[in-house]
């Protein structure tokens, strides 16, 4: 390491609230074991880790027995994972660890304080947390259905929790909602005592995400320890980092509060259902068990036309567009297999209506942003931008490009949805 590099690093380490070198200890003597790693600050309120001296490729750099995890053995042992055993025994996983977490945190003499008093205090740059203003730069994006029905879903958990566990309303709705981020934004699979659970593994939740890092994590090789190792070299002074996984962006934003430049994991978000002046509507909803008909299937899908996820989109606008005879044909099947699996093209009739339906669901949902692709493309280039805004646009951007693409894709199936070019002018 350089005379510059030791002269920032203890800057920065001079730096570090008291809260973050006593966590640090902590896990040290827990028996943690990270002699090269040190923690320091980017910009803004971001904590980095770092290189303290240079790495070798296949060299352990982090060790964290399971003394240091919180896994659900632990939530689950706890007095809060007994009475959640005792009145909801069906709880999810998550749920024992975000109600350990709040439990723990109102426990001043709790084991676990130097380790939680490192952990976020809010997350303002959650689509979750966001304000109006903030939650408007989203207008259009399937982001905001996908916010609305996360946190849904987890203030359904903790009705749920409040209801059945003794004691359990002491903690807010607000408070189950930070214990749940927290737990989304910072556990990590691991394999325990034989079975796969996320656990909060210290030092290592404080790494930052790469698309290719350095490191990769896992077991021990003995099994009682959660380490990471490095891929390649890594010089002294550099950041270190983990990744988050393969995500579409709108995960990235709703999970760490950030969206990646350019994300070749996106997925484009669909709505799709049967129009009511479809033939034979009512036969193909009961088909593809839509109860109503505003009923709608939401469907995930990259630009992947082999996708999974892609097939089954089609496979669903194809009974969508079917006509009275290929309906009954499908209808035969289903009864035969049991259920209705992958539907191949049905006739090029129909599978020009798939494309046009898919053409025209892509239209709307363009239509739906107040900004353009090439507006959005233009507002990235301001250097002014805050955090939000910025992750906001990223998102923005990517729905539209896939959006663009996918248009683009029917346009070349169905050549009459394509605008009709001009005629040019005869003479002068």
């Amino acid at each position: 390491m350089s005379a510059r590099q030791e002269a920032e690093q203890d800057t920065l380490e001079e730096e570090n609230p008291l809260k973050e070198h006593l966590a640090l200890e902590w896990s040290r003597q827990a028996g943690a074991s990270f002699p090269k790693l040190w923690v320091g600050h980017l910009e803004g309120d971001e904590r980095g880790v770092f290189a303290r001296a240079p790495i070798a490729a296949g060299e352990e750099v982090l060790r964290v027995p399971r003394a240091c995890l919180v896994t659900l053995d632990v939530a689950r042992a706890s007095d809060i994972g007994r009475l959640i055993d005792a009145h909801a025994p069906d709880t999810r996983e998550e749920c024992y660890l975000a109600a350990f977490l709040l439990q723990e945190k109102e426990r001043e003499d709790s084991v676990w304080r130097p380790y939680l008093d490192v952990l976020p205090r809010a997350f303002p740059h959650l689509p979750l947390f966001f304000d109006a203003q903030e939650l408007s730069l989203l207008q259009g994006s399937s982001a905001l259905r996908e916010v609305a029905r996360w946190k849904e879903m987890l203030l359904a958990r903790y009705a749920t929790l409040a209801e059945r566990v003794p004691g359990f309303t002491r903690f807010t709705p607000d408070a189950y909602l930070w214990a749940q981020h927290v737990l989304i934004s910072r556990t990590f699979g691991l394999t325990v005592a034989g079975k796969l659970t996320r656990c909060f593994v210290p030092v290592a939740d404080m790494l930052n995400h790469r698309a290719s890092p350095r490191l990769v994590w896992g077991n021990s090789e003995d099994g009682e320890s959660f380490v990471l190792v490095a891929q390649e070299p890594v010089a002294a002074g550099e950041e270190l980092h983990i990744s988050y996984g393969t995500k579409p962006s709108y995960r990235f934003l709703l999970s760490y509060g950030f969206v990646p430049e350019d994300n070749p994991d996106d997925t484009l978000v669909l709505y799709l259902g049967v129009s009511e002046d479809a033939e034979e509507a009512e036969g193909k909803r009961e088909l593809l068990a839509l109860a109503t008909p505003p009923s709608r299937r939401r469907f995930e899908v990259p630009l992947q036309y082999g996708h999974a996820s892609t097939v089954a989109m089609f496979s669903f606008l194809r009974v969508a567009c079917a006509n009275a005879r290929e309906l009954a044909q499908l209808a035969e099947e289903a009864r035969e297999e049991q259920g209705l699996g992958e539907v191949p093209p049905l006739s090029a009739e129909t599978e020009e209506r798939v494309f046009r339906a898919l053409h025209d669901a892509c239209e709307a949902r363009l239509a739906g942003f107040e900004t353009t692709l090439e507006e959005d493309e233009r507002l990235l280039q301001e250097a002014d931008l805050s955090r939000n805004a910025r992750n906001c646009l990223l998102l923005r951007r990517g729905e539209k490009r896939l959006l663009h693409a996918y248009a683009g894709l029917a346009r070349a199936f169905v050549p009459a949805l394509c605008p009709t070019p001009p005629v040019p002018a005869v003479g002068g």
